[in-house]
């Protein structure tokens, strides 16, 4: 097997089991991209993992001990991580990449059918040992691959979207909490459902009252807002993607419940449900997509944050809620509150901070990987004086 040598210090990173090493990292390299043994400066053995140059990471480590990336490797990898979850019924994330032990694969379970994501190079030379592996512990009756995220682009790597193994059909059901989200696969934005906010919308219903006003942006199929209307609230949902609206109209008459829907940019949706001097919402929840992936992105986004949120406060009842959500890295939960604290200053509103959420348990946070902790919400509730 061949090796890469760490350049001095950089041994720290992999001793502390993060999974990743630069180029400018590294003192020696082998010639082509494979598997490699990693070693530090001072010739001590610290992992195997998947050298790269072409990659953006130059190698990304599989394992901290000695032994080979094989198809026994990735059945122990998928065990643990199916173990791990054995109580969350059969609506999951089964695989969250690092955060897992494998870099570069997120793997949804949508009852007998997996979403997988290849998000890197080194994943994706790896696939011939790890396919087989995924399918004999998980057991699926089929796997839909949707491979076209940025991530993937950014490693040079082709778009790969369509059915990978067995039988997948043409409409994901999703199942949660008794109700029933009907998505086209040729629709489904990421792996086709957000899995990650289950346990917020469990907290929205819990605080819910029959009457009350729900305004759900950024809603996509709706999973808040059909919470919502299944407490006897009015819930109104707002997204762009008029398919995804779609569906939520689908799934509300299904269940026989009601839920507005207003397809648009949520910035001017926000606006103008402010200036027509609409009741005020009880509960407001923003759950924008990623809007910042670098650092130098971070001021122009906190600047639409706050013009997002100032029209959202003027919809905001006395003492109701807003829930603001981030699933971008780079814009933390101190990010939040700077940008709510500088729009309730510009609509004279006092807030409180209720509570701050992170990650499911299904999206594990790793202490080793920072990038593994991706989505907060901050709940803050109006709070006069």
């Amino acid at each position: 097997m061949n090796r890469v040598i760490t350049k001095a210090g950089k041994d720290k990173k992999i001793r502390n089991f993060y999974p990743g090493l630069f180029a400018d990292e590294l003192a020696e390299v082998p010639k082509q991209a494979g598997v490699v043994q990693v070693f530090s400066d001072e010739n001590s053995f610290l992992g195997v993992g998947y050298y790269d140059p072409k990659s953006r990471v130059a190698v990304r480590v599989y394992r901290f001990e000695d032994g080979p990336l094989d198809k026994k490797f990735f059945q122990q990898r998928f065990g643990r991580a199916q173990q791990k979850r054995a109580q969350l019924g059969d609506f999951y994330r089964l695989v969250h990449a690092e955060a897992d032990g494998l870099p570069g694969l997120v793997v949804d379970r949508f009852g007998g059918v997996l979403v997988v994501q290849v998000r890197n190079r080194a994943m994706e030379a790896l696939r011939e040992s790890w396919l087989p592996a995924l399918i004999e512990v998980a057991q699926p009756a089929g796997i839909y691959e949707r491979s076209d995220v940025d991530s993937r682009r950014q490693e040079g790597l082709p778009e790969q979207v369509g059915v990978l193994y067995g039988q997948v059909p043409p409409v994901l059901e999703v199942r949660e909490d008794g109700l029933i989200f009907p998505i086209p696969l040729a629709l489904a934005q990421k792996t086709g459902y957000y899995l990650d906010q289950r346990e917020n919308r469990r907290r929205l219903e819990q605080m819910i009252q029959p009457g009350e006003r729900v305004l759900d942006v950024y809603s996509y199929v709706g999973a808040f807002a059909l919470r919502a209307a299944r407490k006897g609230a009015y819930a109104l949902a707002v997204d762009k993607d008029l398919d995804a609206l779609a569906v939520l109209d689908r799934a509300a008459s299904l269940q026989g419940w009601r839920v507005d829907i207003r397809q648009g940019d949520a910035l001017a949706v926000l606006e103008n449900l402010a200036r027509s001097k609409t009741a005020p919402f009880q509960h407001v929840l923003l759950d924008p997509p990623t809007l910042v992936k670098k650092p130098d992105e971070l001021p122009r986004v906190k600047r639409l944050l706050v013009d997002l949120l100032r029209p959202a406060l003027r919809l905001l009842d006395r003492e109701g809620w807003l829930w603001l959500s981030s699933c971008a890295y780079y814009l933390g939960v101190d990010a939040l509150l700077e940008v709510t604290r500088r729009a309730a200053a510009d609509e004279g509103r006092r807030l409180r901070v209720d509570a701050i959420h992170y990650n499911p348990p299904d999206h594990p946070w790793s202490l080793h990987v920072p990038e593994s902790l991706y989505l907060k919400t901050v709940v803050f509730q109006d709070d006069p004086l």
